[in-house]
């Protein structure tokens, strides 16, 4: 069992390893200092069932229901069943175009998601690639004025913001309930690595705490333009079986939705309770 470190600015290949032993504390430990070090990696493989990746999650840490309860795969709360088929009819999910900007999951939760695991069920016979951003690479790639600048800083995140190019899907009174506005630092420092990372969500990110829209307009702007320069990037191509697992302490990611109209586009989905960010 080894990891190769992939040709781009993160992620790893796991190579040799039995999903069915990814629990063992050995097995766990190395698979958790990889995604550490590479801060996503590539667990290929077969088709596994929500029970089979529920379990094979656990190696990451403790997995937990998303907030939409539609999505949620009724055998496994736990495992979510993310549709992103282009449908010709104007059916498709919401969530499925939200996907085309950046975003890091659950930054709208007080305690964000630690990391995600996703894991390709059927995908359409070409595009449809997910792309992943390194930040901290992109927060030390600024300009050492910009990085004394938004130090301190806290930024708000909301479910929406009227700075997402695309509105999500509709929250029930529950799930309203569940999620209000939060505050999380602008400059988040990894809890194992004492790394700096810039933590933004471009449909989440609100505003800055303590400016002027206009201002914090562009503040966001400026640092959002330094997280779509591709030598922060690394393109996932899909294969069926795949499972990745990504830190979302310190990654963006986003979705091609370049695929044929009607292929079917299938994902299950498993969050990893994490810690607020810091």
């Amino acid at each position: 069992m080894k990891a190769v470190p992939l040709n781009a600015a993160l992620g790893a290949r796991i190579e040799g390893l039995d999903r069915a032993d990814a629990t063992r504390p050995e097995v766990a430990a190395f698979l958790n200092r990889a995604l550490g070090e590479h801060l996503l990696v590539v667990v290929p493989g077969a088709p596994m069932t929500a029970p089979e990746m529920r379990d094979f999650s656990t190696a990451f840490g403790t997995p937990r229901a998303q907030l939409l309860r539609y999505k949620r795969n009724g055998e496994v709360p736990e495992v979510s069943t993310m549709v992103s088929t282009i449908m010709a009819d104007g059916t498709t999910d919401k969530t499925a175009l939200r996907s085309e900007d950046w975003h890091t999951d659950d930054s709208y939760m007080a305690v964000p998601a630690k990391a995600t695991l996703l894991h390709s069920m059927e995908i359409p016979s070409h595009g449809g690639r997910t792309w992943f951003c390194n930040m901290h690479t992109v927060y030390e790639a600024l300009p050492e004025a910009t990085r004394k600048r938004i130090d301190g800083r806290r930024a708000m995140h909301a479910y929406d913001t009227a700075r997402a190019r695309n509105r999500p899907s509709p929250r029930t009174p529950q799930e309203i309930a569940e999620t209000p506005d939060v505050e999380h630092p602008l400059v988040r420092t990894h809890p194992d690595t004492g790394r700096k990372a810039l933590y933004l969500n471009f449909n989440r990110l609100d505003r800055i705490v303590g400016l002027e829209r206009a201002e914090s307009d562009d503040l966001l702007d400026e640092l959002a333009a330094e997280a779509r320069k591709p030598r922060h990037h690394f393109g996932h191509e899909w294969t069926v079986g795949d499972c990745v697992i990504w830190d979302n302490r310190a990654t963006m990611h986003r979705v091609d939705v370049d695929y044929p109209v009607g292929e079917r586009r299938i994902m299950q989905r498993v969050l990893i309770e994490g810690d607020k960010p810091f």
